[in-house]
């Protein structure tokens, strides 16, 4: 479900019951109420926005950091084959 469809559906339901618990209201406290809670939901919006933003620099920063440690993981491999080929020489030598 995207952000506006939550947004809209949250909308209906607080305005729903506002209209509900407040029937007696005048149309002027009516459209204050519900400029409040527009006013609200955009926020909420917004800040559901900044969360995927965040989140897409995280995943970019992840993958980074994965590509880092494949990097350094072949980097180990090698020098662990390096290693093993000194230690055959000297071992041979030493006999």
């Amino acid at each position: 479900m995207s952000t506006s469809e939550i947004v809209s559906i949250l909308a209906l339901l607080v305005a729903a019951g506002g209209f509900l618990l407040n029937g007696k209201k005048s149309a002027r406290e009516d459209a204050g109420a519900l400029g409040e809670i527009r006013g609200k939901l955009g926020s909420i919006s917004a800040g559901i926005d900044d969360l995927r933003v965040e989140m897409r620099a995280m995943r970019e920063k992840q993958s980074s950091m994965s590509a880092e440690i494949i990097g350094i993981k072949a980097d180990l491999e090698g020098l662990e084959a390096r290693f093993s080929e000194h230690m055959k020489r000297w071992h041979g030598e030493e006999r």
